[in-house]
């Protein structure tokens, strides 16, 4: 009696059997998709098709109501609670762009998401939904064996039992309340601008000694180094001990500085110490490095090379190595215990970047959010001065903003994920966070880029612009020079040189680069990564348009195709990464074989000549252009410089021209291959002003250099935070 009064083990049993299916992951089918909620995973006949963040959680809403409008005012409540609606409405856009992209759908023509104006969204396909049956049969045999030792056991221990579900179910509802109540979330108050030079380079990054704030300006072919007070004001250069310095870090106490000479931006840096109020820097032992830190300890200094992260002590003695991790690490960042190490880990070949973390107590290196993106990018993270946050940058969502993490809290029930928190939302793009000691102050840089391809004609000394004035990066014309292929907004297009009828021949989701329009004006090679990951690859796509196919894929990354001038042969480059397949290719389009030029390793950018009998190239450091015969087998220096840009044929292929970007005034030379006699053929300084910087990257049919202008670059700004 008492054991059916309190509802014994025939009721517990009714209740118990109603749960595993509440706990199942739900999985909607239609077409060749299916999505894997719980999982975060788009799959197409099997296979991952890459898409996460915003566009995946507006898939998740409109698959929940199948057939139901998902209005805009819900989208944005569920998923840009804070954003302005302007800036919401770019970011919607941008997400159901990827969506239909993902899903190969079209607004137009939809099969799958329809729009209706105005209002919002409706999922138009047919659905099937499934649940994870191996979880709800292992869930229905746990069930079963727990029902079958309460009712074997005496009326006390099925109390015991029913007691236990309560506790349960008590428990289940206080975590569901703790999700459901809102928690305080850290966020801007109001952000203002504190320089508007636009010449603040991002490479330096931002650094302070509590007084003061440093970065680096571009000054067309060189850097400098600035200061200004922390509050605002008046910048002023910094008395910096070599011609070009980047402050890599700024002691605890703000005495002292971590800084490197450069000529060029690399990964290869020597380490000095020197006084922030200034006087003659000290070598940190032998030490080059990618970057470095203070800490852990008052007396080390933490830095990173390509095979590990090291510490040594302040005399650049007896280094020891922290972490055997291969791989670029930039953005070291002890958190102010001086137990966790925090950095972003890049992976050149599937083009990523994750925030990693060390602990140094214990443990391997390992990444901080793993499957929080799926193609990351994550990078310049800070701790605060108390060490509650972690501040990053990070392209989650599809744009550039800055996020903030907390450090793991006790307290969170059943496993709950401690998420990131959006911070900043355009309308510019934020970069390089740097928090003030205080904790309610958060520096970092607004890019302010303005740049824009121009055609300059040496002889009538004119120049006009090309694409519109619209921001692009490596143009490739045809041979009528009346069209262009370009990079822009991560997507590959073809347009008129005007930026008219434009039409895109390659997604973002290719990350796509190095366009070559073919010389019979038909196809475009470029160099991109797969959807599913991995090296980078050579695609060609026809100028009409359709889906880019593989033209070259290897267990490495390849690179910078050129075509040969009858369009027979394309020639592209390995990089030195790959070991011994490291090189120059030339690939014959009929019979598909790859046929590698001698002592090639270690240049990129080969270069076709018009009479089809030279090749010339740069190497991967830009120091040097050489020049390969291809009757004799053999490679000729032509030039050496600081920072070499690509090498370009003049049209009868008796000249090559070139420009070292860190040369005075940037200057355009061209190079005699007969008797190489060098000449000037055009000085950015001298013609064009208010230009900070002036690249030489290719040349029109009709012999007009193709020059990219950057007029602008990042300033710095203050956002004001609340963390709570």
């Amino acid at each position: 009696m008492c054991a059916n009064t309190l509802g014994g083990p025939r009721v517990m049993e009714a209740q118990v059997k109603f749960s595993p299916s509440s706990f199942t992951s739900p999985i909607y089918r239609f077409g060749p998709y299916h999505v894997d909620v719980a999982a975060g995973q788009l799959r197409k006949s099997g296979k991952k098709i890459r898409l996460a963040g915003h566009p995946f959680e507006i898939l998740s809403m409109l698959l929940e109501r199948e057939g139901q409008v998902v209005t805009r005012e819900e989208i944005k409540h569920r998923l840009w609670p804070r954003e302005a609606f302007g800036d919401f409405e770019n970011s919607l856009n941008k997400s159901i762009n990827k969506l239909r992209q993902a899903l190969a759908d079209s607004a137009e023509r939809p099969a799958y998401v329809e729009t209706l104006p105005r209002r919002g969204y409706r999922f138009i396909g047919a659905v099937e939904l499934s649940q994870d049956n191996k979880n709800r049969e292992a869930k229905e045999r746990l069930v079963a064996n727990v029902v079958a030792h309460a009712v074997a056991r005496p009326r006390w221990s099925a109390r015991l039992v029913w007691i236990g579900v309560l506790v349960f179910g008590i428990a289940l509802i206080a975590a569901v309340l703790a999700r459901m109540i809102p928690r305080a979330r850290p966020h801007v108050l109001r952000s203002t601008a504190l320089t508007n030079s636009g010449r603040v380079d991002r490479w330096g990054r931002l650094q302070t000694d509590g007084t003061r704030l440093f970065f680096l300006e571009r000054q067309g072919h060189h850097w400098t180094l600035m200061q200004m007070p922390a509050s605002g004001g008046e910048r002023q250069p910094f008395t910096e001990p070599f011609q070009n310095t980047r402050i890599l870090a700024i002691s605890a106490d703000g005495s002292e500085m971590i800084v490197a000479p450069f000529a060029q931006r690399t990964n290869s840096l020597e380490l000095w110490l020197l006084s922030t109020v200034g006087g003659l820097p000290r070598r940190l032992g032998t030490v080059v490095a990618i970057d470095a830190v203070f800490g852990p300890e008052p007396h080390q200094i933490t830095y990173s090379t390509m095979d590990g992260i090291y510490v040594v002590g302040r005399e650049g003695l007896s280094a020891q190595k922290l972490a055997p991790l291969t791989g670029i690490k930039r953005a070291l960042d002890w958190s102010p215990d001086g137990r966790i190490l925090r950095f972003e880990l890049h992976d050149p070949e599937d083009v990523t970047s994750t925030i990693w973390e060390f602990d140094r107590r214990g443990g391997t290196p390992h990444p901080m959010l793993p499957g929080w993106d799926d193609q990351p990018i994550q990078i310049s993270g800070r701790w605060t001065a108390d060490g509650r946050y972690y501040i990053f940058v990070s392209h989650h969502g599809g744009s550039k903003n800055i996020w903030a993490l907390a450090r793991n809290r006790r307290g969170l029930l059943f496993g709950a994920r401690n998420e990131p928190v959006q911070l900043s939302a355009g309308p510019l793009t934020m970069d390089q966070p740097l928090p003030t000691r205080d904790g309610h102050r958060l520096y970092a840089l607004g890019s302010n880029e303005r740049s824009e391809y121009v055609r300059y004609d040496p002889r009538a000394r004119e120049y006009q612009s090309l694409l519109g004035g619209a921001a692009a990066l490596c143009t490739s014309f045809t041979p009528d020079g009346k069209w262009v292929a370009y990079c822009a907004g991560n997507a590959l297009w073809l347009s008129k040189i005007d930026g008219s009828n434009r039409r895109e021949l390659a997604s973002e989701w290719f990350n796509p680069g190095a366009p070559q329009i073919s010389p019979d004006g038909k196809e475009v090679a470029f160099e991109g990564t797969p959807r599913s990951g991995g090296p980078s690859r050579i695609y060609v796509v026809s100028v009409d348009g359709g889906a880019p196919r593989d033209l070259v894929a290897e267990s490495f990354s390849v690179a910078a195709p050129y075509w040969s001038p009858d369009a027979t042969a394309l020639v592209y480059t390995v990089p030195t990464e790959a070991g011994a397949s490291a090189g120059a290719y030339v690939l014959d389009r009929k019979t598909q074989s790859k046929t590698k030029l001698p002592d090639s390793a270690g240049f990129w950018k080969v270069n076709w000549s018009p009479n089809g009998k030279l090749l010339a190239a740069v190497t991967e450091d830009n120091h040097r252009i050489a020049m390969f015969d291809r009757l004799s087998r053999r490679w000729t220096e032509i030039c050496k410089g600081a920072v070499l840009g690509p090498a370009v044929w003049s049209a009868d292929s008796r000249y090559i021209y070139f420009q070292d970007i860190l040369e005075q005034d940037e200057p355009v030379h061209r190079v005699s291959i007969v008797n190489r006699k060098f000449e000037r053929v055009f000085d950015c300084g001298a013609m064009l002003k208010g230009v900070q910087r002036c690249g030489f990257e290719d040349m029109t049919p009709d012999g007009a250099l193709v020059l990219r202008l950057t007029r602008g670059d990042h300033d710095v700004y203050a956002l004001e935070l609340e963390l709570p």
